[in-house]
């Protein structure tokens, strides 16, 4: 495929502006698979850094995630951890060369047990942090030369920014669906206590801290014992002794 297919189907695979019920995980791995046909690669994968800056297998084209190991022995000694703590990319590793084979013997063994011959890894940069990294992986020896590394470059701080972007698109969804739980849950509250109040012909405040007090009591969830209370599953009369109680 050509590189302008290839950057117009990756674009095409960029998510908008709306949150959608979107497959973080699978335009992760699509876009790895984009980043390998762009650059020139057989295979690539992406790995991210958590909280705590460890890296992550995010996505991996081709069944590329089982020669990364960035949790065990692999994660100290990895040409992807190097990249990803000093910012510097590492390309043309010759995966048969012994050097490269020394300082990292696992990953190059288990590359070349895959039929990759050399491997290149480009930092996934963000101007406030770094992000991860990416693995290409070849089947042949070519130099991915100096126009190449940095084609690979820009490939990787654009994946940086999508990654940034989809995780802040779930940060929002997540805070939305929180604050639309808690607004339904105040809503139902405050109709309990208007319930309890009308029944036992008291104030609201004292309904809701009879109801307060059941629910610590019996350790449920202040918002499920009062949904309850409104459709007419909980027997009233249970909290209305802590009512009686308090007067």
């Amino acid at each position: 495929m050509a590189r302008e297919e290839h950057l117009a189907t990756a674009r095409a695979d960029l998510p908008g502006e709306a949150f959608g019920d979107f497959d973080t995980t699978e335009l992760l791995r699509r876009l790895s698979a984009h980043c390998a046909g762009l650059a020139g690669a057989d295979a690539a994968a992406m790995l991210l850094a958590d909280a705590q800056d460890r890296l992550y297998v995010a996505a991996a084209s081709a069944d590329t995630a089982r020669l990364l190991d960035p949790a065990g022995p692999d994660g100290i000694r990895s040409p992807y951890a190097e990249c990803h703590r000093s910012g510097v990319a590492r390309t043309d590793i010759a995966l048969t060369d012994p050097r490269p084979a020394a300082r990292w013997p696992r990953f190059t063994a288990r590359a070349r047990e895959r039929g990759y011959l050399t491997a290149h890894v480009v930092p996934m940069r963000l101007p406030s942090r770094p992000v991860g990294v990416v693995v290409l992986f070849c089947s042949g020896t070519a130099p991915l030369g100096e126009q190449g590394e940095a084609f690979a470059r820009s490939l990787a701080d654009l994946l940086a920014v999508t990654v940034a972007q989809q995780r802040s698109l779930e940060r929002s969804h997540v805070e939305r669906t929180q604050l639309q739980s808690a607004l339904s849950s105040r809503i139902v509250i405050e109709q309990a206590k208007g319930v309890l109040a009308e029944r036992w012909g008291t104030s609201v405040d004292e309904a809701f801290e009879s109801l307060r007090s059941y629910a610590r009591a019996h350790r449920r969830r202040l918002p499920d014992l009062a949904r309850q209370v409104v459709d007419g599953t909980l027997d009233s009369g249970l909290v209305e002794e802590y009512f009686l109680n308090r007067r």
